[in-house]
């Protein structure tokens, strides 16, 4: 990859086409392919691999494993610089898991009670993300019924896997808390600790100030779990 390309807009690039994430994923994992055996591994139709492909050499994160020339047995594999940006964009291949359940332990149940009396009525939701799963842990009823299975995972998507504290970057700073601000509701997300998040969702009616919030999310997650 041509390191004056910009990398952030690499990763959109290949983002946004299921079938670049596809090929670079299987390469990935599989180390080369042929386009037949990448079309048959991840269900999508040659011709779509085969662009894919081209896309990818273009970029500089796929290569031809074998001389141009040769016709069959063509073998293609990741290049170094596409070894080093699957890593960064993995996650927009996975499903989402998410589920509605009561608290399982003491620290959610307690970060549930702090939302509860600090926002009052103006919580939305409650949810628990450990890279592995989404569990809504409250919600309010309302809320529930204004999306639909779908809806609400794309929700999920777009909040915690494709957009992750862990890659804001600062130098001498750690990023822990964030608050996304939407037009009728505000979400503060809050690492806990390594692979866990609480993402808490509240009306903007509601006056909190949210660097304290979000050391109390904290300080009431470390001592409950202690």
């Amino acid at each position: 990859m041509d390191r004056t390309n910009d990398i952030d807009a690499v990763r959109s690039y290949i983002s946004s086409s299921k079938y670049r994430l596809h090929v670079l994923r299987y390469l990935f994992e599989e180390g080369q392919a042929t386009p037949t055996e990448i079309s048959e591994a991840v269900d999508d139709l040659r011709p779509h691999v085969s662009r894919a492909l081209s896309e990818l050499q273009e970029k500089g994160v796929v290569e031809l494993r074998v001389p141009e020339a040769r016709t069959v047995g063509r073998y293609y594999g990741l290049t170094d610089a596409g070894v080093e940006v699957w890593p960064t964009i993995r996650h927009k291949t996975r499903n989402v898991e998410w589920s509605i359940e009561e608290p399982a332990n003491q620290a959610t149940q307690a970060i549930v009670e702090l939302a509860r009396e600090t926002l009052g009525e103006s919580l939305r939701s409650v949810c628990l993300y450990d890279e592995d799963d989404i569990t809504v842990v409250f919600a309010d009823p309302d809320v529930r019924s204004q999306y639909s299975d779908a809806e609400a995972e794309q929700a999920f998507r777009s909040l915690l896997i494709d957009h992750s504290l862990e890659e804001l970057d600062m130098p001498d700073q750690e990023c822990w808390s964030e608050t996304i601000q939407f037009t009728d509701f505000s979400v503060l997300k809050v690492r806990v600790e390594d692979d866990t998040n609480f993402f808490i969702s509240f009306t903007n009616t509601r006056n909190v100030s949210l660097p304290e919030f979000a050391d109390a999310v904290l300080s009431a997650f470390l001592d409950a779990s202690s």
